[in-house]
């Protein structure tokens, strides 16, 4: 009966495991833990290096599609310019209304600036409103004076004709 009893323990002896450095006991796990804490510390230096790139593409879009809206509002402002010198002409104004409303002649000399900018005291300065303001100062002038809309580039014949044929005062209605 004996022989019973050492039936269910180990068949193999323990094995030995020389030490060959002069490291204590559990050196070697401190060494993997440390591993691991380097590994994971590179997986986030990396993880925020991409969120960092990815927002500075994001705001690099953003910028050019500003950049992009205003050179549009841009070119829309001096079409509306354009228009209105064309159709204040064509009614024999002379002046318009705000000296913004036409575009400027590089040959302007400068008693003529100094003249303008004597009777613009008073005023607002146009250099205070942004280029979408005065676009749609202008749209709004161009409407009511002359029932011209440049993005439909046509001149109705009436408000009604207007304001049933035309999509509405700013580019995105004609989009």
């Amino acid at each position: 009966m004996p022989s019973l009893m050492f039936r269910d323990g180990i068949v193999e002896p323990i094995p030995l495991n020389v030490k060959t450095g002069k490291s204590g006991i559990g050196h070697e796990a401190l060494l993997k833990r440390k591993a691991e804490e380097k590994l994971e510390s590179y997986r986030r230096k990396i993880h925020m290096k991409k969120q960092v790139e990815e927002r500075a593409a994001e705001q690099f879009r953003m910028r050019l599609k500003n950049k992009q809206d205003e050179m549009k509002l841009e070119g829309d402002l001096r079409r509306s310019q354009r228009a209105c010198q064309q159709l204040d002409t064509q009614k024999n104004i002379q002046v318009p209304r705000e000296a913004w409303y036409w575009l400027r002649l590089e040959e302007e000399t400068e008693e003529e600036e100094e003249e303008e900018e004597e009777q613009d005291e008073d005023d607002y300065k146009s250099e205070d409103l942004s280029v979408l303001e005065k676009l749609q100062i202008l749209t709004s002038y161009l409407r009511e004076e002359h029932l011209y809309c440049i993005w439909c580039g046509t001149a109705y014949e009436d408000k009604e004709d207007l304001s049933s044929n035309c999509p509405g005062p700013t580019s995105a209605d004609h989009d």
